[in-house]
């Protein structure tokens, strides 16, 4: 049965969410890495085929057509047997109420909307899928962390969203999610086939993790913390500065709303504070935040690869996301205290 409740957001102030109703979801199958991995490559390799076919030859390619429709026939039939985007919705759902939180995928469904596109033959009015209404809202209220940004973040999208409360202080907390496939067997950076977990590989899946939560303190000024990017290097580092070298150079810390911003920043972001940030960088690679006087939003855009890369896999990271990002929130808590 589906359930409805109101929780604490951090766009809108509160929001009434209703956790879709799953039992008549059919589970599916999950294929091998390998299946998943080769049907796709398969499929175009064969296309590139009976196109060069095509072009260099004067006879009509058979055997190209028929291979490129039986590897077309069956990347679709997987898909079918996978029913990936249902057996998603079912874990998530699943796994929001053994924790007991919300969750929907509603609120970031894209939306179709008409309008005119140019063609040879002029004006064509055409309808084309655009960003809903909250996840346009999502991007405004931080797009520190959900814009793409050369080095670091390269831009977020979200297909889920969990609410719930902490069960450390009870205080509530929101996370949107994405999951896709990835795809880096070619790619000239080692790093690209490696994960924080210990996964090793060219294949799996890349997430983005948005989350906030509720500090119970008032910082008084919203401090932006994000990855150092090469154009903040050399004489355009003008960002403030801690006593940590390490710090200042994982980090770009900016902060405004008050008459002395960086006073007021390093005032929260202790020795303590900065070991616990560093350490998440350490743990998830391309980490950032952003506290907003008593929220602390975090972004985290990470892979899993090889052994990792499971679907099942992702749903493990959802808890330990939490329990290590919420350790970011009682630094900053203490340092206000």
């Amino acid at each position: 049965m589906s359930a409805r409740a109101t929780h604490w957001d951090p766009i809108q102030g509160e929001i009434s969410v209703e956790t879709p109703d799953v039992s008549d979801i059919r589970t599916g199958v999950v294929l091998p890495a390998p299946v998943r991995r080769f049907l796709p490559i398969g499929a175009i390799l064969a296309l590139l085929w009976t196109m060069v076919q095509a072009i260099w030859t004067d006879a009509f390619p058979f055997v190209p057509v028929a291979v490129t429709t039986v590897m077309f026939a069956l990347f679709f039939l997987a898909g079918e047997l996978e029913n990936r985007d249902g057996r998603q919705t079912k874990r998530r759902v699943e796994f929001a109420r053994r924790k007991g939180w919300s969750y929907t995928g509603k609120f970031m469904e894209r939306m179709r909307q008409l309008g005119t596109v140019m063609t040879s033959d002029g004006a064509d009015r055409r309808t084309h899928l655009v960003k809903s209404e909250r996840a346009l809202a999502v991007e405004q209220r931080v797009p520190e962390l959900t814009k793409l940004q050369v080095g670091s973040f390269v831009g977020a999208q979200f297909d889920g969203e969990f609410w719930g409360t902490s069960s450390e202080d009870g205080l509530p907390f929101w996370l949107a999610i994405r999951v896709m496939e990835m795809e880096a067997g070619l790619a000239a950076n080692p790093v690209l086939r490696r994960d924080a977990s210990g996964g090793i590989g060219g294949f799996g899946f890349f997430y983005s993790l948005l989350g906030a939560y509720r500090i119970g303190r008032s910082i008084g000024t919203r401090a932006v913390i994000r990855p150092e990017s090469l154009f903040n290097k050399g004489l355009l580092d003008r960002d403030i500065k801690t006593g940590t070298v390490a710090f200042n150079e994982a980090f770009h810390v900016s902060g405004t709303g008050t008459a002395d911003p960086e006073l007021t920043v390093l005032r929260v972001l202790t020795p303590a504070t900065q070991a616990v940030l560093l350490d998440l960088r350490e743990r998830y690679h391309t980490v950032g935040f952003v506290v907003d006087d008593d929220v602390l939003f975090f972004m985290a855009q990470d892979k899993l690869v090889g052994a990792n890369a499971h679907p099942d896999r992702v749903d493990v990271l959802f808890a330990g996301v939490l329990t290590d990002f919420e350790k970011a929130k009682f630094a900053l808590k203490d340092s206000v205290e």
